[in-house]
């Protein structure tokens, strides 16, 4: 298993985190077909190859004699400035300057720092600051799924380092920073829960037993049974065929803290005869310390959210219309 720093912003003056600077953000091929990834990310390490290149030539900043040394053997000055480009920025580059690699599904960020060592092999490394991170500073984690295409274009470079060009965004992500674009939208979204969440209130409990059935519908579930009806209350039964899954579900317009133990306590039995068990209500609140392991519970705001993302914002409009 690699084992990778986490980073923690530094404590400044008011309490107050300092977030991720750069001047600079460069992506790192970490071996062909990523054959150092393993174990530079577990060390806390940078390695490169370009093996033939003159170490010392390099240490005395003497680019032009390394130019002139490249474009012997690639023949042409221009592959040859490429090439000295990309040595040059791991020779030279400084902790204030960002490498980012990816392995695994995740984005890997570090600062180098150190002379450049020459290995037996002649490949180069270089140490981190204080190791990889794949972690912004908050703590989240950079899954390649929440990252911009524009960002992820870097992987299909053919060489080994170049510069990353969307900085300002990297710089965000890392410091788990909004675009403008982004605030206003979160800010809609939340005003969209609210008045779903109000919206839900005004069903009749025949209705809101049938917004959650079609929520769970369009996650894959699908509904076997109906059981224990009342006005208030109504127990569903539902199967995900993709995985043979069987789930109880008890809907209620108003829950309370007692319902839920009442719940939990009759049903205790039960939930050795499905795989999920499901509380779900749109007024009221059980208290964070009630919810159980065996029993997902959905209250309001959660609830929101899951109708917006199966898209039954407009169905939910036109019921209570």
């Amino acid at each position: 298993m690699i084992s990778v720093s986490n980073y923690s912003a530094v404590e400044i003056n008011g309490g107050q985190m300092a977030g991720v600077q750069a001047e600079e953000a460069l992506f790192i091929k970490l071996g062909r077909a990523g054959e150092w990834e393993k174990g530079c990310l577990a060390d806390g390490t940078i390695r490169f190859g370009y093996r033939e290149t003159p170490h010392d030539l390099c240490v005395a900043g003497d680019w032009e004699a390394v130019q002139r040394f490249w474009t012997e053997r690639r023949g042409n000055s221009g592959t040859a400035s490429n090439d000295v480009r990309q040595i040059r920025s791991f020779y030279e580059s400084e902790a204030s300057t960002i490498f980012v690699t990816f392995f695994g599904g995740l984005l890997y960020w570090c600062r180098p720092t150190g002379p450049v060592e020459v290995l037996e092999d002649r490949s180069r490394l270089r140490r981190a600051v204080d190791g990889w991170h794949s972690q912004s500073v908050n703590g989240a984690k950079l899954t390649t799924d929440r990252l911009s295409g524009q960002l992820l274009k870097v992987q299909m470079f053919r060489g080994t380092i170049c510069k990353v060009e969307p900085m300002d965004y990297l710089l965000r992500k890392l410091n788990d920073e909004l675009t403008p674009e982004v605030a206003a939208a979160e800010e809609a979204e939340a005003a969209i829960i609210g008045a779903i969440m109000a919206m839900m209130r005004l069903l009749t409990w025949q209705d809101f037993e049938l917004l959650v059935d079609l929520v769970f519908s369009a996650s894959g579930w699908r509904r076997v049974g109906a059981v224990g009806r009342t006005q208030k209350t109504v127990d569903l039964e539902l199967l995900l065929p993709s995985t043979g899954e069987r789930a109880f579900v008890q809907v209620k317009a108003l829950a309370t803290p007692a319902a839920f133990d009442d719940y939990r306590e009759r049903h205790a039995d039960a939930a050795e005869a499905y795989e999920k068990m499901f509380f779900v209500w749109h007024s009221g609140s059980i208290g964070r310390q009630r919810e159980a392991a065996n029993v997902v519970a959905i209250g309001p705001e959660r609830m929101a959210q899951m109708v917006l993302d199966a898209g039954l914002f407009n169905w939910l409009k036109d019921k209570v219309s």
